[in-house]
């Protein structure tokens, strides 16, 4: 690769670190090309030469993080079927876990900004594709029964991520129940379109990921109640 040509890639790669970074700290709206040209050391016209404007600029930030989750989830790191299933769901999961600021600053946005919308609606698309993909992948390694489609199941399971995501989102599931929730209730609904082992492993990991869960009859994570005399 010539000199000039590796050098505008780390530039860009610096350029789209600094904008996932802004937008954690400081909140989609609030990022402003000028502040972001600072962060990442360039100059502002830098920046609208390259990506035109700043909400394509995070458009292209978010969606690449987003993509290479996606691929490290996928057949490239030797992860198939029912195993990049999972994968996917523990990726997603463990991203909000780790930057929950990061991701409610981008749901925020979904509902708020027509660029936010397209993000939203682009990040689903790849999601989609990516369970698509792995759930083929189960049925030509014959982990599923045979009534099953899999384009159905892969767009029951986005709707699985996409629920908990939500709930998440509006308080009604906690942080630290987050990855177990995704994943348990993803097999749950695996275990009854799986067969063989596949089915048998997806009971176990939802028995498994379920007793760590604490809710309440209305789905609400349960708090621990402060003994008396305790600190609330």
């Amino acid at each position: 690769m010539p000199l000039g040509d590796e050098k505008r890639l780390e530039r860009r790669k610096r350029i789209l670190n600094a904008a996932r970074e802004f937008v954690g700290r400081i909140g989609y709206e609030n990022v402003t090309m000028k502040g972001l040209a600072e962060a990442a050391g360039v100059t502002a016209p830098t920046l609208y030469n390259t990506f035109g404007s700043k909400d394509e600029l995070l458009y292209e930030a978010v969606l690449e993080h987003y993509e290479q989750l996606l691929e490290e989830a996928g057949p490239a790191t030797g992860v198939r079927g029912l195993d990049r299933v999972i994968s996917i769901l523990t990726s997603t999961a463990e991203t909000m876990t780790l930057e929950p600021n990061y991701v409610r600053t981008l749901m925020d946005s979904f509902r708020s900004r027509p660029g936010g919308r397209r993000l939203g609606r682009a990040l689903r698309l790849e999601g989609l594709q990516a369970l698509n993909e792995a759930v083929e992948e189960m049925r030509s390694d014959g982990e599923l029964q045979d009534w099953v489609d899999p384009t159905v199941l892969a767009t029951l399971l986005s709707g699985v991520r996409r629920g908990v995501t939500i709930d998440w989102a509006g308080g009604r599931i906690a942080l630290d129940d987050l990855t177990d929730m995704m994943i348990c209730s993803a097999c749950v609904m695996l275990a009854g379109a799986t067969t063989g082992e596949a089915a048998e492993r997806c009971r176990r990991v939802a028995e498994e990921r379920q007793g760590r869960l604490s809710v309440d009859q209305s789905g609400s994570r349960l708090e621990p109640v402060p003994q008396q005399g305790s600190p609330t």
